[in-house]
């Protein structure tokens, strides 16, 4: 594009706790605080925090939650040095868009819209960004030719957001970046991380 090499992904961040990753709304002057509600078995809150804050995205028209995810190529291993300064960390609006595992009934989705009223995941449930949304791509139009890189997706970077656990938090794409005989850029994955599911 423009002869620029951008790379367009999309990306999923999945449930697999305990709970909903539930957020509401709370304004207070100019700001709209996100709070996380940490709710029982039964759908109780039993506590809340101050997690985040809501912005309003014009290119989405709605609201999104900011420190939710951290994309960046980096080489060498997923946690090597990142490539070009391809880092970018983005806010997201969280509803559940499809089942992990088996079907995903309407009737089952908790979290539906970005306007003014809970966001958040539900248990099994993953809020996915296709490649064609804004702010799901890395330009990497200054990045050498080379067999080891990887895309790294990290959710809850900053550590704002109250998990029972952190481990999986991050997954990767290993790809070979080459040029193709017409001399057009081109990018092969090669690997990824493990799968919990």
């Amino acid at each position: 594009q423009q002869q620029r090499d951008i790379l367009r992904f999309s990306n999923g961040i999945a449930n697999t706790g305990d709970g909903p990753w539930a957020l509401r709304p709370e304004t207070q002057g100019d700001v709209t605080n996100a709070i996380q509600e940490i709710r029982d078995a039964d759908g109780n809150v039993v506590s809340e925090h101050l997690a985040s804050v809501y912005e309003f995205h014009p290119a989405h028209n709605h609201w999104h939650i900011g420190d939710i995810a951290l994309f960046e190529v980096r080489k060498g291993s997923p946690t090597g040095p990142v490539v070009g300064g391809n880092s970018i960390k983005t806010t997201f609006c969280l509803i559940d868009w499809y089942a992990l595992e088996g079907n995903s009934p309407t009737s089952q989705r908790e979290f539906w819209d970005c306007e003014t009223s809970y966001q958040g995941i539900s248990v099994g449930w993953v809020d996915q960004y296709n490649q064609a949304v804004g702010g799901q791509q890395l330009d990497l139009t200054n990045v050498p030719n080379g067999n080891d890189y990887y895309l790294v997706s990290t959710s809850n970077h900053a550590g704002k957001f109250l998990e029972k656990d952190t481990a999986n938090n991050t997954a990767w794409v290993k790809f070979r970046l080459y040029q193709d005989s017409n001399g057009n850029r081109k990018i092969a994955a090669t690997d990824h991380s493990p799968c919990e599911s």
